[in-house]
């Protein structure tokens, strides 16, 4: 193996147990988890920059230049994170971008448990849980395309990939996305009664699918939630999104509908950072 690929990875595998799973997590911030690291051997160097959360390698030079796919095959050979993990943060800071598009990279979070993160924002605590709308034999197919030779490619390759595959037989038809997510939205419902308590708590679906890219799909999974009544009685707003499609929405239930929400930054400016009172917040989930 490469000294600088082995050094590099090393580093960053330390820096995110460090930051996301030490005893003491820190409170963080988008740019925060934006990482530079540089490694000396002998008379050469190499420099890099990669997202401790997603784990996208953002930047490569001296040495490592042109060593993207090494250095990504290296990460997961060390097991840093699995893609799940990976997309939860890749969820997470979609999410930030299209809620809060002139505040997302100083809004402080912390990565908990139940939800999967909490950030402040206008003096308010929001709880951001991520799923995804999957089932069980695309779960098998990612499985076994994330031991293959795709496994170290950019978000969105493995879905791709996936898609790619002959349709089942029909007597193993897929489950319709609108179904999918509805059954989350169900799951969840129960499961958000043992979160840390919140001032606001928001649903995130992952759903990179193909049934999911456009407003027509949008309405259609609207209309369905709408049927079923599942937000009715949910403690959260709903946002469905596709990673691969760079699609969007943020539903509510309001009065018998499900509607569009307005996003959540569109309101006020954020307010400056409170770190300290999200500091206590993840202490009291710890003794919890």
């Amino acid at each position: 193996m490469d000294p600088y690929i082995k050094a590099f990875t090393g580093k960053i595998h330390f820096h995110r147990h460090r930051v996301f799973y030490g005893s003491k997590r820190k409170v963080m911030t988008y740019e925060k988890c934006l990482k530079n690291f540089i490694i000396y051997r002998g008379i050469g160097f190499a420099r890099g920059k990669i997202n401790l959360g997603t784990l996208d390698v953002l930047e490569l030079q001296g040495s490592l230049r042109g060593k993207e796919e090494a250095v990504n095959r290296k990460l997961i050979d060390k097991k840093i994170a699995t893609i799940n993990e990976r997309n939860e943060f890749r969820s997470f800071f979609f999410f930030l971008k299209k809620e809060f598009p002139e505040s997302y990279h100083r809004i402080p979070f912390v990565k908990s448990e139940r939800p999967d993160f909490i950030l402040r924002y206008n003096n308010q605590i929001l709880g951001i849980e991520i799923t995804e709308a999957i089932d069980g034999e695309d779960a098998k197919q990612r499985a076994k395309v994330y031991e293959s030779d795709l496994r170290g490619r950019k978000p969105g390759a493995i879905e791709q990939y996936v898609d790619s595959i002959p349709n089942p037989p029909l007597d193993k038809s897929k489950i319709p996305i609108e179904r999918l997510i509805d059954k989350r939205v169900k799951d969840k419902r129960e499961k958000f009664e043992e979160f840390q308590r919140v001032d606001r708590e928001i649903l995130v679906i992952l759903a990179n699918h193909d049934e999911f890219q456009d407003s027509r799909d949008e309405e259609k999974v609207r209309r369905f939630l709408e049927r079923k009544g599942s937000l009715e009685k949910a403690p959260f707003t709903l946002v469905v999104l596709n990673l691969t499609r760079g699609l969007y929405v943020h539903y509510r239930w309001d009065k018998g509908k499900v509607v569009p929400n307005k996003s959540v930054g569109s309101r006020k400016k954020a307010s400056r950072p409170m770190e300290r009172k999200l500091e206590k917040n993840q202490g009291k989930n710890k003794r919890e």
